[in-house]
């Protein structure tokens, strides 16, 4: 069973670029909270632009916050009216915080609550901590066989299940991956295991694309850059025909897209690969403006849908999968760092020198 220490360290973010470990004071817990003894976090993109930029958007900081939401631990301490969980289970933490009351959470899409809170989002606090407190109804169990590291990439997993139920991947299906980082390598995971029958990835880095390949796509290729007053629509139907060609895929285009790089060339390209009638799934964040081909869309009537966090089951159907074998997530997870080290985890991920980094949170 964990003991609950009198001291709870956290990364708390000051300002861009400044953070400190910080002993921040062990959460006190209402009758339908839980607090967790946090063993492993996982660090993102967001989180990254969380610590470049001191906030999301116009959400900056205004005072000491603490980072990260891909967290799993233990149960330390249950309210009163908790009767799902004891002492020492193995769980993950939904960091999503819906109001439950408003229109979209009636109808189960909660993760467009209008009131929603986050963790790690100004102000509520995030769980890269030693100890973090939430309602009972955010805490999913995990089954023993599962590593605390997996355990710590749960979340992303659970966003790459909403993606593709967004998608609706279907067995048989031919889909394309722009983008070769952790969401994008979820996501072909996550193809994988609903069935589908050939994965393509495209990513501008070689090392990545070589990642894709090893873990689990069927046909990958480094996006060839723009020749020299080429635009974009040429060199999108070039991309199409070059690598449908070296795939084996009916030249007419794929069934699905998922543009995971938030890049403007890799949109267009998107759009162009698919056969008519096809799903483009808009999942990487790059520009607020971008340009994007309309007519096209229209022409090919094609179903173009964005995506964000996740609803409903996601994380039970992320660990469900884990749990199975159908998703392996261990090859991801290409480095860990204490929570002393922190700033060094930010660091391997802004600098894109790691697939998927932990942070251990007692260590």
């Amino acid at each position: 069973m964990p003991s609950v220490a009198i001291t709870n360290r956290g990364c708390m973010l000051l300002k861009p670029k400044t953070i400190e470990i910080q002993d921040i004071g062990v959460p006190q817990i209402g009758p339908d909270e839980v607090l967790v003894q946090c063993i492993s976090t996982g660090i993102c993109g967001s989180d990254v632009h969380n610590y470049t930029n001191g906030g999301i958007g116009t959400d900056l900081v205004k005072a000491p916050l603490c980072l990260g939401h891909e967290t799993a631990g233990l149960v330390a301490q249950v309210g009163s009216n908790v009767k799902d969980f004891v002492l020492g289970q193995k769980v993950a933490i939904e960091p999503g915080i819906p109001c439950r009351l408003c229109a979209h959470c009636k109808h189960g899409r909660t993760n467009l609550c209008y009131n929603l809170k986050h963790a790690s989002l100004p102000p509520t606090h995030g769980s890269l901590c030693q100890y973090y407190a939430t309602h009972q109804s955010h805490l999913v169990p995990i089954p023993e066989g599962i590593s605390w590291e997996e355990a710590g990439s749960i979340q992303p997993l659970a966003v790459a299940v909403q993606l593709a139920r967004r998608a609706h991947f279907t067995a048989g299906q031919t889909v394309a991956v722009f983008g070769c980082g952790p969401l994008g390598l979820l996501v072909m995971a996550v193809a994988r295991a609903f069935g589908v029958s050939k994965i393509l990835a495209f990513d501008i880095s070689g090392k990545r694309v070589k990642f894709a390949k090893d873990y689990i796509a069927d046909f990958t290729a480094v996006s060839p850059p723009l020749s020299d007053g080429q635009d974009l629509t040429s060199w999108s139907i070039s991309l199409k025909q070059e690598m449908l060609a070296a795939a084996g895929i009916d030249p007419k285009g794929v069934d699905v897209v998922v543009e995971a790089s938030g890049a403007e060339p890799c949109m267009h390209a998107g759009i162009e690969i698919l056969h008519t009638g096809g799903t483009y799934v808009q999942a990487g964040l790059g520009k607020p403006i971008t340009s994007f081909p309309t007519l096209k869309i229209t022409s090919k009537e094609l179903t173009v849908v964005g995506t964000v966090r996740y609803t409903g089951d996601c994380f039970e159907t992320a660990i469900g999968m884990m749990a199975s074998g159908a998703v392996d997530l261990k090859p991801l997870i290409t480095k860990t760092y204490p929570l002393t080290k922190s700033i060094e985890a930010f660091e391997a991920v802004r600098e894109g020198s790691e697939i998927k980094v932990v942070v251990m949170n007692q260590e």
